[in-house]
């Protein structure tokens, strides 16, 4: 990675992602170490037994599948080919990169840490380790980590639409816990490993752009 980069390099921005990432994962630990997964859960469970909240839920789970996602960015890809227009085309790739990366760490971290979904009605704290039971792979939540890595990669190409990506991130994350799929601290966490994988992408991006 060239030094001089650092040289050229918006030290605030820096600052302020580094910050965002350090308060989620602040507030992760937070509801964790308080007990307020469980109480958060069953509040927000309630409103998902309306019909509003099931089809939030149900339009949350559809929306954040990391196979749909990478799918609209592949139709973005080839739209962007028939356009000719070689920087929506690296950006559509990168969507692919920021979903297929946050989303094979997810996966790693769920098989490791075997965090039992609110479903199985465990306890909120219960950690079994290595697990192949889907049941056991709460944390952290898949369509959060997926989502909030593509907003962060697209706010930094297209910052006046950044309220739009970051909003249906947060719409989807929060989708997951209405459902009853996740805790609080499940899609906390999936945030802010979204969040460091989409910047990690446009910290590549200006390191190259450096570089030539």
């Amino acid at each position: 990675m060239p030094v001089r980069w650092f040289a050229q390099a918006d030290p605030g921005l820096l600052a302020r992602r580094g910050l965002v990432c350090v308060l989620v994962l602040g507030a992760m630990a937070g509801v964790m170490i308080l007990g307020w997964d469980q109480p958060v859960r069953e509040a927000l469970g309630r409103f998902g037994k309306s019909g509003f909240g099931h089809a939030w839920g149900v339009s949350a789970y559809w929306m954040g599948l990391g196979g749909v996602q990478l799918a609209v960015a592949a139709a973005f890809i080839a739209l962007a080919i028939w356009a000719r227009s070689f920087r929506w085309r690296a950006i559509g790739i990168n969507c692919l990169w920021a979903v297929a990366i946050s989303g094979i760490m997810v996966q790693v971290i769920k098989h490791l840490v075997g965090r039992a979904r609110p479903r199985t009605g465990m306890a909120a704290n219960m950690l079994v380790g290595f697990s192949l039971d889907s049941d056991m792979h709460s944390f952290p939540s898949g369509h959060a980590a997926t989502s909030f890595a593509l907003a962060a990669w697209l706010t930094s190409r297209c910052p006046q639409c950044g309220v739009l990506f970051y909003g249906l991130a947060g719409y989807i994350a929060m989708g997951r816990i209405i459902s009853g799929s996740h805790y609080a601290s499940d899609v906390l966490g999936g945030m802010a490993l979204g969040l460091m994988v989409g910047w990690a992408l446009d910290f590549r991006r200006r390191t190259k752009e450096v570089a030539t």
